[in-house]
């Protein structure tokens, strides 16, 4: 349970500094692995991660408290952030 929300802050972080600084580091090479390897793996995460903690917080009949609620939360927030970024990569004309 504690890993579903660590993991859940850990790609809120990521897509956080990734719109807030986006990774314009000046290396090309960086900025691709950042930018065109890192942010499509976490906002799958994320997204794989928003539908388990969705199951186990209808398993468990919507609890406020309970950890997965919170990890519901945190990565419905990272869904919102990227959803441009998810559109992007949802689309098979991009691949």
């Amino acid at each position: 349970m504690r890993k579903i929300l660590i993991w859940s802050i850990i790609t809120l972080i990521y897509i956080v500094l990734f719109r807030i600084t986006g990774f314009e580091t000046g290396d090309i090479a960086s900025a691709t692995i950042l930018i065109y390897i890192g942010l499509p793996i976490f906002i799958f995460l994320s997204l794989i991660l928003f539908i388990v903690s969705l199951y186990f917080c209808i398993k468990e009949k919507f609890n406020s408290k309970s950890l997965h609620f919170v990890s519901l939360i945190v990565n419905f927030i990272s869904i919102i952030l990227t959803y441009k970024g998810l559109l992007f990569y949802l689309n098979p004309v991009n691949w």
